[in-house]
């Protein structure tokens, strides 16, 4: 942890993991830790480092009771992100239970990590009902989602997308805390109403559409899309290739029945050379014959 009494230092030598333990320490020292870097940096002559620290804005107890729990335990927050994109990735009824189930779940465990924190810094308590509608929230902006990956969120957005699976404040009844679920459409097996400690304003029946939520149908109804034309695509590939297949049958057709032309015709050549053949070797016979002949007489003759 950086001094805070102006003493002149060797500032660290990880300046991320100095920004991370100021976030990650307590929030009521946040000031004087990031202002004693600062002050360090700037007397190692490191003038723009330090003025990157000074900017550092302190988080809202939430937030730095996320980025405490995140820096901590990182294995909890890639939960939550695993289960975040999977929920908005997933297109079936069953495919978007599973996520909720393990959004929530992952969201919870990550709460429970940033209570610890707020506990053991003897600071207002915080409890489920505030931290996993945060949670939620941060996990439906993928802004907020890679500030806290870094320890560094400094405030929760409104809830967005993910709002909906945050439980009711306590002591609320299901009929307050919960939309009807909305399973025939196998888009939110099991949407509710936002939580007021989540939104900051009062539940007023259901929420609208946000943009994570448009965002999220934007990606479906791309990826969709992508999926047709990739599909087209393949099945103007498969009718070329039909087609192109079919020529080179024809071609194959024709050198098939013009090569059997030409066996046809050979052998009709050696049919007809052999009877030549047979021919020539009669008449050759009756030659020979006939030349033995003129000798036995003209020998007879004398």
């Amino acid at each position: 942890m950086p001094t805070t009494d102006g003493a002149d230092t060797e500032p660290p030598d990880d300046l991320e993991d100095a920004i991370g333990a100021i976030y990650g320490g307590s929030l009521d020292e946040f000031v004087a830790g990031r202002d004693g870097l600062a002050r360090e940096l700037r007397a190692a002559g490191r003038r723009d480092d330090a003025a990157a620290v000074r900017k550092l804005a302190k988080p809202r107890r939430l937030a730095w009771a996320l980025d405490a729990a995140v820096l901590a335990e990182p294995a909890r927050f890639e939960a939550v992100d695993a289960a975040a994109a999977a929920l908005a990735d997933a297109h079936s009824g069953s495919d978007v239970r599973e996520a909720t189930n393990a959004l929530r779940a992952a969201a919870r465990s990550l709460a429970d990590a940033a209570s610890e924190r707020a506990a053991a810094s003897g600071g207002a308590a915080l409890d489920q009902s505030e931290l996993v509608p945060a949670v939620l929230a941060v996990a439906a902006d993928p802004e907020a989602l890679a500030t806290l990956r870094a320890g560094r969120l400094v405030d929760v957005p409104s809830a967005g997308a993910f709002g909906a699976f945050a439980p009711g404040p306590a002591g609320a009844g299901a009929a307050s805390s919960r939309a009807k679920r909305d399973d025939d459409a196998g888009a939110a097996a099991a949407a509710e109403r936002e939580s007021p400690a989540a939104s900051g304003r009062p539940a007023a029946g259901r929420r609208p559409a946000t943009a994570r939520e448009a965002k999220v149908a934007e990606r479906a109804a791309a990826q969709a899309e992508a999926r047709y034309e990739t599909a087209r695509a393949r099945a103007g590939e498969a009718a070329d290739a039909a087609e192109q297949a079919a020529a080179e049958l024809a071609a194959a057709e024709d050198r098939r029945r013009s090569a059997q032309r030409d066996v046809e015709a050979a052998r009709e050549r050696l049919d007809g050379a052999r009877h030549d053949a047979r021919r020539a070797a009669a008449e050759a016979q009756e030659a020979e014959d006939a030349a033995r002949e003129a000798r036995g007489a003209r020998a007879e003759w004398g």
